[in-house]
């Protein structure tokens, strides 16, 4: 089968003006080297990639996802658009991207639309080849990861061929809510053939290579990260990693909205713990938690747990009086039978609040 670039080449040698296919995205796959007659959006596309969100908009408006032959677009100065050709390539019902030509002042000729009909014909076998690809490379990642996360190690080398990466180097694993648009935006905003995915009920699981800036690249939230790996065998534990962070995410929001293990600190311990438990909050925590100034006597004895017992720096954290502060934490006392001044009653207060918040959250599906 023809090479798309080549299939470019020939056209624009064929009728001697500019030629370019864009994915039905409107994201370049292929462009010609004639330089005459481009304008201001060919020159941006060609740069990026990328059509610009403005031009997007006016395209949207044209209705070109639904025509079925060449439709003359006019030219736009407020774009920077020049008059141009735009030829729908579809296989079938299915739309796979556009086939343009710059027009300018020159009207298209007879036999130049005949051309870029054969053209067109070439384009939509070359798309659609990769589009049957694509699905299959997607089934087989598919099949290999969900293989691979319920401990089936003996397929890493066979994702790795799929995926084309190394079977060594550097890999995350992300765990959050979302659906394929979700991880598509992700590949999107980073080098797509670096992301890896699995949705199942409305969970994701992401595999990314080279994950520097990973958590930042995120547009979710009640997600986790894992630690960075080196072996791509080693995607199971990252994925329990990830897991954890989210359930942490979910339970304690300064944490996230996208938590990264390496981050957690002490509530990756507890976390762990309490997924092999569920253990509930002790007797004098959940005393507290249903007393009818609850809210405000849980902020108030974890604002002073979070800040090491300092009751200064816990109420000016608060925003409260620090009178106030010691009131509520006698009421505490009064109300649970801890003495806060003792380091085990502090440190079973401590773990008390956060089996609580854990115990509120919904549990994050398991690898297995």
């Amino acid at each position: 089968m023809a090479d798309l670039q080549d299939i470019v080449d020939d056209l624009e040698a064929e009728i001697r003006r500019p030629i370019s296919v864009e994915d039905r995205r409107w994201r370049l796959l292929a462009h010609s080297a004639q330089p005459d007659e481009a304008d201001a959006v060919r020159r941006s596309s060609i740069l990026t990639r990328e059509t610009s969100p403005d031009v997007v908009a006016w395209l949207d408006g044209l209705g070109l996802q639904r025509a079925r032959d060449l439709v003359d677009v006019p030219r736009n100065d407020d774009l920077g658009m020049i008059r141009r050709g735009c030829l729908p390539i579809r296989h079938g019902d299915v739309l796979l991207g556009f086939l343009w030509v710059i027009v300018g002042d020159r009207p298209l000729t007879d036999a130049e639309r005949d051309g870029l009909q054969r053209g067109g014909e070439e384009v939509a076998a070359n798309l659609w080849a990769r589009h049957r690809a694509a699905d299959d490379r997607l089934r087989r990642t598919r099949e290999h990861l969900t293989a691979l996360f319920h401990g089936r190690r003996d397929v890493t080398p066979d994702l790795a061929a799929t995926l084309r990466w190394p079977a060594q180097g550097s890999f995350a694993v992300v765990v959050c809510a979302g659906d394929e648009a979700v991880a598509e935006k992700l590949r999107r905003s980073r080098a797509a053939h670096d992301v890896a995915y699995l949705e199942d009920g409305g969970t994701l699981t992401i595999l990314a290579r080279d994950p520097a800036r990973l958590k930042d690249s995120l547009n979710v939230r009640n997600g986790g990260v894992s630690s960075s790996f080196t072996q791509l065998e080693d995607a199971p534990v990252a994925r329990e990693q990830a897991l954890i962070a989210a359930l942490c995410a979910r339970a304690q929001p300064t944490l996230g909205p996208v938590a990264a293990y390496d981050e957690l600190g002490s509530w990756a311990l507890i976390a762990e713990l309490w997924t092999r438990t569920h253990a509930p909050p002790p007797a004098q925590i959940q005393l507290l938690a249903t007393h009818r100034r609850g809210d405000q006597l849980l902020e108030a004895l974890e604002g002073l747990l979070e800040h090491g017992g300092d009751v200064a720096d816990a109420a000016k954290a608060l925003s409260m009086h620090r009178a106030t502060l010691y009131r509520r934490l006698e009421r505490i006392e009064e109300v649970t039978g801890l003495d806060l001044a003792k380091g085990d009653d502090r440190l079973l207060a401590h773990l008390g609040l956060r089996l609580l918040r854990l115990n509120a959250t919904t549990v994050a599906p398991s690898p297995r």
